[in-house]
């Protein structure tokens, strides 16, 4: 009577999943290196211009610093949107390409029945592919958004840090938004047996991810309300508005054309806010919470993501060869 056949440990299991989807994970980190060796190019340049033009290191509420952000689009801002665009659906494309083809290609090519016939079985097979490939991704992350993040401070200028191009870029949401992706990617593979259509569902989830996080970001904590007796923007403050409005002097609430009817330029405007009894408020989030509202995101896109793979895990355990 034969003995029964032991499953391998899940080291071995982990070593064979790297082993087998080895080309891929190279091609996806030189891929990387060599968009990371082009952004370090253009964001010394960037930050050079932003030295020799003074908007580096002045005040973004001045007069002054925005003729010097203005000279520096002017002389270094030439393809910085289009160049943002770029990154910004690149950025998904890595975790679709690595996921799409890790679970379809094997049902195209069909080792399925090779692959998941040996001792560890298809569940951990799955698993083991699965956690390699969301964890080079994971630690990929890191070092590229602080990349990303360094190469976009020219763009925090204009639209502070919580300014949606911007907020992706940084690692922990970053890193969630890859691996959104690479599930989505996966668990189409697993359910549509097509990598083509595996990857473009993936990218299509990592460019419409970030509307959805947008549309609930500025709820994740309560928001501030403050009352102003001034219209010039606050000194190096980051801070993302979310709503403001003017109050009379009998308090009445009144919209921005109202008080604009009520002056002849902006310098009567302002004096109307700062002595004539009228008042700006402003609903916001203050710029301290750019970091814990960064874990909330990354927090839930993970989780989304971790639910992704157990969806394709599931599949992939249920359904015949």
């Amino acid at each position: 009577m034969s003995s029964p056949t032991l499953a391998p440990p899940r080291s071995a299991v982990l070593r064979a999943a790297g082993l087998r989807h080895r080309s891929a994970l190279l091609t996806l980190l030189t891929v990387m290196a060599a968009v990371a060796l082009a952004l370090l190019a253009h964001g010394w340049y960037l930050h050079a211009g932003l030295d020799r033009t003074g908007a580096a290191s002045c005040d973004p509420a001045a007069d002054a610093c925005a003729a010097a952000y203005k000279r520096f689009l002017r002389r270094y801002g030439d393809g910085l949107p289009e160049i943002g665009a770029v990154l910004y659906v690149l950025g998904g494309a890595f975790g679709a390409f690595l996921g799409g083809p890790l679970l379809a290609r094997e049902f195209e090519h069909g080792t399925v029945r090779f692959a998941w016939t040996q001792g560890a079985g298809r569940t951990r097979w799955t698993v083991g592919g699965l956690v390699v490939g969301g964890a080079v991704l994971a630690a990929a992350a890191v070092p590229f958004g602080l990349l990303l993040r360094w190469w976009s401070e020219p763009l925090a200028l204009m639209d502070g840090r919580f300014g949606p191009a911007v907020f992706v870029q940084a690692p922990p949401v970053l890193a969630g938004r890859w691996l959104v992706a690479f599930g989505v990617a996966a668990l189409a593979g697993a359910v549509l047996r097509r990598t083509v259509v595996a990857v473009g569902l993936g990218l299509a989830a990592s460019v419409g991810l970030p509307f959805l996080s947008y549309a609930v970001r500025a709820r994740y904590l309560p928001p501030l309300e403050e009352a102003r007796h001034s219209m010039a923007p606050l000194a190096l403050d980051d801070r993302w508005v979310l709503d403001s409005w003017f109050s009379d002097p009998a308090g009445q609430r009144i919209s921005g054309d109202e008080l604009n009817g009520l002056g002849v330029d902006y310098a009567h405007l302002q004096e109307l806010v700062r002595s004539g009894g009228y008042t700006l408020h402003e609903v916001y989030q203050p710029a301290s919470r750019f970091w814990p509202f960064q874990a909330v995101e990354s927090g839930w896109t993970v989780l989304l993501a971790a639910a992704l793979c157990a969806a394709a895990v599931w599949r992939v355990r249920h359904r015949a060869l």
